[in-house]
């Protein structure tokens, strides 16, 4: 292919996601899912464990995809705060509880030898609605197997040095000390309520 393009890649809780980008018309073809080998597959597993499996799963799922698409480059959307720098400070939804960071950018960098971005996915969802520098400030809600949001302001989507910012699944909503546990290992958080997962663990609770 001698298109220019990039591997572009969603990795969520469920699932895995890859896809060429083509920078020339502006579309994705060759969309691939698998289901990431996080807390879904692997309940109960420790969060090391998790995060090897899901950082060995990431960097065979990208050097396939881009053999295939003959990329000069990688765009990582991730499901968790990432820095600057491109390190996962946290994924919830991925491996649970709180771990050592990921430095998923420089990893993948090292491994396929080309230029990695790594961002937080919904900071990703909100560049795809920026269509211009005059675009008005929105804020983007997204409710799947967690909650997020993200806001855009003058050029820019709104987040603190190290990655952080609207991360609405994890605002405690409920005191009671038996409130229901979110995936970080808290109690009585948003996402852990009315997300989607938490939709499903209140029916099974209720079942």
């Amino acid at each position: 292919m001698s298109e220019p393009a990039c591997t572009v890649v969603d990795l969520g809780g469920t699932t895995l996601r890859t896809a060429r980008y083509d920078l020339t018309t502006d579309t994705l073809s060759d969309v691939r899912r698998t289901p990431t080998e996080g807390l879904d597959r692997h309940p109960g597993a420790p969060v090391a464990v998790l995060q090897e499996r899901v950082r060995e799963q990431l960097a065979a799922r990208c050097a396939e995809a881009v053999r295939r698409h003959g990329s000069g480059a990688l765009a990582v959307a991730f499901a968790g705060p990432v820095t600057a720098d491109g390190r996962a400070l946290a994924a919830p939804t991925i491996w649970g509880g709180p771990g050592e960071p990921l430095a998923v950018r420089q990893s993948l960098e090292d491994r396929l030898g080309l230029p990695v971005v790594v961002v937080n996915d919904l900071t990703a969802a909100a560049w795809r609605y920026v269509h211009g520098p005059d675009e008005p400030p929105f804020c983007l809600i997204t409710v799947s197997s967690g909650i997020g949001s993200k806001v855009y302001r003058a050029g820019e989507v709104l987040l603190d040095a190290e990655g952080h910012g609207g991360e609405l699944g994890h605002w405690p909503c409920d005191p009671s000390p038996g409130a229901p546990r979110c995936d970080c290992g808290g109690r009585g958080h948003l996402g852990g309520i009315a997300s989607g997962r938490g939709t499903l663990a209140a029916a099974r609770r209720a079942a």
